[in-house]
């Protein structure tokens, strides 16, 4: 095997590795990391348990990159600063992400009283992030190896001819 074929070769494989970095690694790093916060949520949701009035509000105190988990059979109105937050939710739990610093409105806006639990943390994204970036890093490589063996094979022809 030619020097040229072999760096070829090894381009390759790293590309790979940068694929699998990219694709299966940090989506599952993510899941994983997102999965945990949620568990970690759920217990401490159980020792913050509100009756909420119809129009009743409870205000909650928030920072940036943290999430707002509640229990609930219906969705609350929510207020971040006075303005809408968007949320997503399954089977009675819902999350709403903050972006900024501030207060969380949890707004009852049906005509019954309603039980809410509801939990702050924090969702670790480094792992999933440095994932993301080596597998770039990885790929960048890859291709600047196979650049090169490619260049040294046809260096290779033209001085066979």
């Amino acid at each position: 095997m030619t020097n040229a074929r072999k760096m070829f070769t090894i381009g390759i494989v790293i590309i790979a590795v940068a694929i699998i970095l990219l694709f299966l690694v940090s989506p599952y790093v993510l899941q994983y990391t997102f999965s945990k916060s949620i568990n970690e949520a759920q217990k401490q949701i159980n020792s913050t348990v509100y009756l909420l009035s119809p129009n009743q509000t409870l205000s909650i105190k928030i920072s940036s990159g943290k999430v707002l988990v509640y229990n609930s059979t219906y969705p609350l109105k929510l207020l971040l600063n006075n303005q809408s937050l968007s949320q997503a939710g399954y089977n009675g739990t819902w999350i709403a992400p903050s972006s900024t610093n501030g207060t969380i409105s949890l707004i009852n806006n049906y005509t019954r009283q309603l039980k809410v639990g509801y939990a702050i943390v924090g969702v670790t994204l480094w792992p999933s992030y440095l994932s993301i970036f080596l597998g770039f890093i990885l790929g960048l490589v890859g291709i600047i190896i196979i650049a090169y063996a490619t260049l040294i094979s046809l260096r290779n022809r033209t001085r066979q001819k």
